[in-house]
C-alpha cells in the first residue's frame, strides 16, 4: 500500500562522552567548572566537559492537494471542516486537541461538546480565525468554494484531506496521527483496519462473476439520485462482490428512473439522513416504481446508515462489512 507521508519523530537525548557520537545529529559541547575547596590552603579547581547531543527532527508531510507541510513539533489545536476527518482526529486518539468542528461531525460522542464552527458547506470562516488553530484539516468541497484559499490568506495553515480510494484513507489517518504526534498508534490502528478488509476479501476470493448481484445504491428517491463512478460507495460495492448498476456514471448523481427499473437490481440499498427514511419508505411501498425489480420481488431493500457508509474515514471499514453481508449472506456468518 501506498504511504504517502513520512513517519518522523521527535527525539531529545543527552549524553556524555563515553556515549559514541551519532553523527546526523548537532553536537553541543558544554564545560562546566566546579570549584572543591579543601582544608589547605590550596583551592583545586576541576573542569570537565560534558556533551549534550539534541536531535530535532521536524514532522513533514503532503497533503491530499499535494502541498507539502512543515512542522517544528506535533500540532496542539486543530479544527476540522468535516465529519469524516473529525472520526478521524478521533481515531487516533487525537480528540482533545479539536477545538473545532462543523454542525455535522456527530461521531464519535465526544465530539459534539466540542464548539462548532458552522455548517460543511458554509463554515464561519471568522470564528475559526477566532479560534487561531495550529491547524485547519479541510476536504476539497472547502477547495472548490474557497474556504481553504481564504483561510491561508489569512494566515492559518489549512492541510486537504481529500483521500479518492480505500487506501487514500489510510494514508490520511497515518498523515493526521503523524501531525497530532501520535503516529505509532495510526498506524497500529491502520494495521487492524486493513486485516479486516483482507478478511472481506480472501471470503469473497473465490466469487464468481455471475454470483455478483446488481446493485441499486439510492441517496434521494425524488428525483432519483445514485452513486457512480469515483464515489465511495461504488468501490464498496465493488469490494464486496457486487456490481453497481450506474458505474457508468460519474460521482453523486442524478439518473433517470425508467433506467433504474430497466436495469433490474437484485438489490437494493437506501441511505438514511440524519433520520429521515422517507426515501426507503417510499421505495417499499405498495405502488412502489420499483416493484417490478427482483429487489422488490425478493425482499432485498435495504436501509443503510449514511454516516457509516458515506463518509471517507475509519468506519468505511464498518461499510465493507456491512455490504459484504447483505450482498452476501451465505459467507459472512
Amino acid at each position: 500500500m501506498k504511504r504517502s507521508t513520512k513517519v518522523i519523530s521527535v527525539l531529545i537525548s543527552v549524553m556524555t562522552l563515553s556515549v559514541p557520537f551519532i553523527s546526523s545529529c548537532e553536537r553541543v559541547v558544554q564545560t562546566v567548572t566546579a570549584t572543591a575547596t579543601s582544608t589547605s590552603t590550596t583551592t583545586i579547581t576541576e573542569t570537565s566537559t560534558q556533551s549534550v547531543t539534541d536531535i530535532v527532527e521536524s514532522i513533514v508531510i503532503t497533503d491530499d492537494a499535494g502541498i507539502t507541510y512543515t512542522f517544528e513539533k506535533p500540532v496542539d489545536t486543530i479544527v476540522s471542516l468535516a465529519p469524516s476527518i473529525t472520526e478521524i482526529v478521533y481515531f487516533v486518539d487525537a480528540g482533545d486537541k479539536l477545538i473545532g468542528r462543523t454542525d455535522y461531525c456527530n461521531y464519535p460522542d465526544e465530539a459534539n461538546s466540542v464548539q462548532s464552527i458552522g455548517g460543511y458547506y458554509d463554515p464561519n470562516l471568522e470564528r475559526i480565525i477566532v479560534l487561531d488553530p495550529d491547524v485547519v484539516l479541510a476536504d476539497s468541497i472547502h477547495v472548490s468554494i474557497g474556504a481553504v484559499e481564504w483561510l491561508k490568506s489569512h494566515g492559518l495553515t489549512v492541510i486537504v484531506i481529500n483521500p479518492i480510494d480505500i487506501d487514500g484513507i489510510m494514508d490520511d489517518i497515518i498523515l493526521v496521527g503523524e501531525i497530532t504526534g501520535n503516529g505509532v498508534i495510526a498506524i497500529e490502528r491502520v494495521a487492524s483496519l486493513e486485516t479486516r478488509i483482507d478478511a472481506v476479501a480472501d471470503a469473497l476470493s473465490e466469487l464468481a462473476d455471475e454470483d455478483k448481484p446488481n446493485v441499486l445504491h439510492i441517496t434521494w428517491h425524488a428525483p432519483l439520485w445514485t452513486v457512480g463512478e469515483g464515489s465511495f460507495l461504488d468501490i464498496v460495492i465493488d469490494v464486496t462482490g457486487g456490481i453497481n448498476i450506474f458505474s457508468d456514471v460519474d460521482g453523486d448523481a442524478q439518473v433517470d428512473l425508467e433506467q433504474a427499473i430497466v436495469r433490474n437490481p437484485d438489490i437494493i440499498t437506501v441511505v438514511s439522513d440524519h433520520g429521515s427514511e422517507s426515501s426507503y419508505y417510499y421505495i417499499k411501498a405498495g405502488d412502489s416504481p420499483f416493484a417490478m425489480t427482483d429487489a422488490y420481488k425478493n425482499g432485498q431493500i435495504y436501509i443503510v446508515d449514511s454516516d457509516i457508509v458515506c463518509r471517507p474515514g475509519p468506519r468505511i471499514v464498518d461499510a465493507l462489512e456491512l455490504y459484504a453481508k447483505l450482498l452476501h449472506p451465505e459467507l459472512f456468518s
